[in-house]
Formats: structure tokens, sequence, C-alpha cells
């Protein structure tokens, strides 16, 4: 895995990289256009993802994450604890929650409130307004990314297909999950940056602390890419973030002042929640193994210092994100397999490569399939823990994915030299 890694992070020439994003080298490369007729066998491919999303959409709606969310907002509102097991178990059981251990909310108190608008409505209603919203917010993204990452105005249905056959993201709806919303602040905050927006960037950096542990070397790329370019005025992104942070949580304070502490209390509860690649180390060595959790965030931390060294003066986020994104994701303290409903990015980076190289679409269709099927069928007959870890795939996937394209990009450009 370290190896393909490191073959994807290397730059492909000192010249090319400092003088054009990959979109743009793509662009000079030139290739066949994307039509309907050379996606029909991937679309026939799909349709066994299209009916999954379409199963979760209309089944009933389970009470899980989004009852977190909305019990934490009734509790904010009241001026209770949002953070309180025993005043969120309550509010649970009389939503007919059947478990013996209450779900509780561990979003920072800057979340509270967004999340204090849900408290306002009914369960039901805000139930289905939210699975709504992020419907409406994946949507608008996918097709957002893919024209970020180069893709054409005529070819941006194939975003659309993308949100369509994404079961992280039909997981996220179905369960209520916060991610929809930090995909769209990580879209808008992208072209933010492009427009040289910059305040307006860095208060678009709020949704990423919705779940900040996940997007870790993300922040992480944002600040020391901030330093960089401190004297450009780029410290006004670092303005925006700030105030939006502060903003949020001041507002949090003043409605219910003891927030942070209450917070503060829950963290322990944050430190057993054992998923993802740190999950399964503690499951098979101990669970009292704590610092076990944490082993995969240590060797991401180390990968990324070595990367961002590497590419710091040539850095672009066309190129480098997608990568980064997923580093950050896969070793995360503890993740679920909906929360690669943010790998979106780099599915859509590497579709747009894909889709200018006179690539075979029925064999990138089938890998995108069985990643899936493993990932949300196979692995969950184990539990939900190895169903988070094997969504290393999508990792994998990329990887190969990225090999291969640049492996064509190099074969038109021999083939025009030659020509030549």
């Amino acid at each position: 895995m370290s190896g393909l890694v490191e073959d994807v992070a290397r730059p492909q020439g000192a010249s090319t990289a400092s003088a054009m994003s990959s979109a743009a080298a793509v662009r000079v490369l030139g290739s066949a256009p994307v039509g309907w007729q050379r996606c029909i066998p991937a679309i026939l491919i799909c349709l066994t993802l299209v009916r999954h999303r379409v199963l979760m959409l209309f089944s009933a709606l389970p009470l899980n994450d989004f009852m977190t969310y909305w019990a934490a907002g009734r509790l904010f509102l009241s001026g209770s604890n949002p953070y309180s097991s025993t005043s969120m178990f309550a509010i649970e059981r009389s939503l007919s929650w059947s478990y013996a251990q209450p779900l509780i909310m561990l979003n920072p108190p800057w979340t509270l409130p967004l999340i204090a608008l849900l408290g306002v409505l009914p369960f039901e209603t805000a139930h289905v307004a939210w699975v709504g919203v992020s419907l409406v917010l994946e949507a608008i993204s996918s097709v957002a990314l893919w024209r970020y990452f180069g893709g054409e105005k005529r070819t941006q249905w194939m975003g659309l297909v993308l949100f369509a056959t994404f079961l992280p993201m039909g997981s996220a709806e179905h369960m209520g999950q916060i991610t929809p919303m930090m995909l769209a602040g990580l879209t808008a905050f992208l072209f933010a940056l492009r427009r040289r927006h910059y305040l307006l960037a860095g208060v678009c950096l709020l949704t990423l602390g919705l779940k900040p542990h996940l997007l870790y070397l993300v922040v992480l790329a944002i600040v020391l890419w901030t330093g960089q370019n401190i004297r450009e005025k780029k410290w006004r992104l670092a303005v925006g973030a700030v105030v939006a942070y502060a903003g949020a949580t001041l507002g949090a304070m003043l409605f219910n002042r003891n927030v942070l502490g209450y917070f503060h209390g829950t963290l322990h509860a944050a430190m057993d929640t054992s998923c993802g690649v740190g999950g399964v180390l503690r499951a098979t060595f101990g669970m009292e193994h704590m610092w076990l959790q944490f082993l995969p965030t240590a060797v991401g931390t180390a990968w990324f210092a070595r990367y961002w060294m590497r590419h710091r003066h040539e850095w672009t986020w066309e190129e480098h994100l997608p990568l980064v994104l997923l580093v950050s994701l896969c070793t995360a303290p503890y993740f679920w397999a909906h929360d690669f409903v943010l790998a979106m990015p780099a599915l859509a980076a590497l579709a747009v490569r894909m889709s200018r190289t006179r690539t075979d679409w029925l064999v990138p269709s089938a890998l995108y399939l069985v990643v899936q099927i493993v990932i949300f069928t196979e692995a969950e007959l184990l539990s939900k823990a190895w169903m988070a870890t094997a969504s290393l795939l999508w990792l994998v996937l990329y990887c190969a994915g990225m090999l291969y394209v640049r492996h064509e990009e190099s074969a038109v450009g021999a083939g025009r030299c030659n020509a030549v």
C-alpha cells in the first residue's frame, strides 16, 4: 500500500508540476470526448448501485444519528446539557429507541447553533427535511466537484452518475449523518479559494470542524499552505476561520454558557468509540490499549509530513487534495463507512482524468461496483468496524486509477512526440 501511495504522490516532472494543474495538464495531452455510448456498459453495471441507493432512500428512516442531533438541539434550546447521556436517553426512549444504551452527540459546541434549528421542528418533519437537504447538497457538490477538477460542462451529468451510485452518500442520508454538510462546505471552500475569496473560504472551514477528526490532514495542509503564502493576502483565510469558529462557539455559549464544560465531559465517550483501523487493532490486541486507536493517525501524519515537504513548493489543491483527503479519512482515529461521503472530491478528480483518456469504462465501473459490494455487503457480515476498515479500498481504487491514468496520458504524450 505504501508503495502504491508513493507512486501516486510522485510528481510527473518539475516543469509540468510548476506550469499547470492536473486538469490543465490533461487538457494539453488531449483525449477522446466522453459520450453516452462509451458509458452505456458502465451505467448498466452501476444500475445495481442505483437500486441500493433508491432502496435506502425510500425505506423507513431509522432512529440513528439524526436522532442524536435532534435530541441535542432540543436540550440545547431548553438550556439543558446537550451532551447528557441521561437526558438524551430520555428523549430517545420517547422516540421508541429500543436499545439499552443511549446515543450521545459527540460533535463540538460550534455545531450546536446548527442543530438547534432542527430542534425547533417536530421530529418527523425535521428528519425528512434533513434527508432532503442532504440530497440537494450532495447532488450540487457532485456536479460542482466535476467542474472544479476540470470536467466539461457538457459532461457534468457524470457528476450526477457518481452521486446516484455512491453508496456512502446513501448510507449517510439513511442514517441522518452530518457529513453531507461537510462535503458541501469543503466544495464551497475550494471554489472560494479558486476565486481568491479567502475570507469566505475561511468561513467555509467551519463545516470541516463538525467532525474534525476525519479531515485532520486536510486542515493541517490548509494551515501550512496559508502560512507559506501569508504575504499574498491569504492570511484572510485564517481570519475567516477564526471568526467563524469563535462566532459559532460564542453564540452557543451565549445561549447556554456551560456548553464547553458539558462537551469536555463527553471526551471520554469519544475515546471509547472504536471503529475503523484503530478499532480493529484494539479489538484484536485488547480494548484496553487505547493508544492503538491513534496508531493509524500517527502513520498518516508521518506520511503527510514527507508528502508536504516534497510538494509544498508546487502545491495545488486540484492536484494534491484528493490523495491527502483519502489518507486523512483512512487514518482518522475512528471512522465509519458512511463517512466516506467525503471521498467524493477524490472520486470526481479521478473520473475527470479518466474521462479525458481513451479509457474503456467497463473495467473501472466493474471495480467501482466490486469495491462497494465488498464494503457494504461482505464486510458487514463481520462487524461495522470491519466494514469501516474495508473502506480503505477507496484509497486503493484511487491510487490504482491514478497510476493507470498517468500511464495513458504518458502514452498519448509519447505518441504525439513520435508523430512530430
